[in-house]
């Protein structure tokens, strides 16, 4: 049977509608079968000795193997928004109307054209995680940004323009408008029950345990309550943290195992299914706010919005979270390439 669930965290409304796994053309968990890469591209601008295609590079982080790093960070070649200084400065014109000022940077994960986060080793995941914050921390802190945004691509569905693994991150100088809904959500709850929205969503999801899937120390992994697609997975951390600048260096090495078992997991159950992962992170004016968490997010792409999504802003999932997480809970992850 159907059933209407809300997102505590949200507040976001979710149809979750199992019997629609039926349907003709739409049947969650068919298994995308991985589609093979060279491990060098000539054509990819990512890959070593192509350099002179890209824009520039902003950071490279070394190794003694050849070619020399193992995480590089260069500019998106065709940025949604342009780091020009007179952008920056320029005023805003009315209520809707803004210079596109912002910043737009590309993690490339590895030199490898062919690497893959689910099969990295630790210290490679953890150097992948570690370029991520970095940035993360140095975009916050530019004047006029409000939110930075990191996000990662996996598959031409989920919209990766480029096969070679890499991550992107927005700096944008404004919130958008779900985020301020969310803020004002977790300040409500938090000025009425004296707690954090996340916090307690992770103690009811522990307590229940029937969409948990795997806890580390500081971490907890789970398909939330009001999943908004098949097989959707947080990652949160489980100490009150706002921002993702806030999580420490072992945090990181400990983060990034967790989310290669994690996607470990999804390939087991789904084969090589394109997905999103997003983190969900408050702006730097708003680091250490008691009613703030972040989390990462990893949406798997295998259903379509239709009509009634883009009228309603609600989502239909047609698969039940219990029945996703014990999935994941019964997979069994990859080992790490040597």
């Amino acid at each position: 049977m159907s059933e209407l669930r809300q997102d505590r965290v949200t507040g976001a409304w979710v149809i979750i509608a199992p019997e629609r796994q039926n349907r003709p053309q739409q049947r969650t968990g068919t298994t995308h079968t991985p589609q093979p890469r060279p491990s060098f591209d000539p054509d990819c601008p990512f890959c070593p000795g192509n350099e002179a295609i890209l824009p520039g590079i902003l950071e490279d982080v070394p190794t003694d193997r050849p070619p020399g790093w193992r995480v590089r960070v260069v500019p998106n070649k065709y940025p949604v928004l342009h780091a020009d200084t007179a952008m920056g400065q320029a005023a805003r014109r009315d209520d809707v109307n803004m210079a596109g000022y912002g910043h737009h940077d590309v993690v490339v994960e590895s030199p490898r054209h062919d690497a893959d986060l689910a099969s990295m080793a630790d210290d490679e995941i953890e150097a992948v995680l570690s370029a991520y914050h970095r940035r993360f921390v140095w975009l916050s802190q530019l004047p006029r940004i409000q939110r930075v945004i990191l996000f990662r691509n996996y598959g031409s569905i989920s919209g990766a323009s480029l096969a070679h693994p890499h991550a992107q991150l927005v700096a944008l100088p404004m919130t958008p408008p779900d985020l301020q809904s969310q803020a004002a959500l977790a300040h409500a709850w938090h000025k009425h029950h004296g707690r954090c929205i996340l916090c307690d969503e992770i103690e009811t999801e522990r307590a229940d345990g029937r969409r948990a899937i795997e806890e580390t120390d500081a971490f907890t992994a789970l398909v939330p309550f009001a999943a908004t697609c098949p097989f959707e997975v947080w990652l949160v951390p489980r100490q009150h943290q706002a921002s993702f600048a806030e999580i420490d260096g072992a945090e990181l090495g400990e983060m990034g195992r967790l989310l290669r078992s994690l996607l470990c997991r999804l390939k087991c159950v789904l084969g090589d299914p394109p997905y999103n992962i997003v983190v969900e992170s408050t702006g730097p004016a708003e680091s250490g706010r008691p009613y703030l968490h972040w989390r990462l997010r990893i949406a798997p792409n295998l259903t379509m919005p239709g009509g009634f999504e883009l009228a309603t802003g609600m989502a239909i999932n047609p698969s039940s979270p219990e029945d996703d997480a014990r999935a994941l809970r019964d997979a069994e992850g990859y080992a790490p390439r040597p």
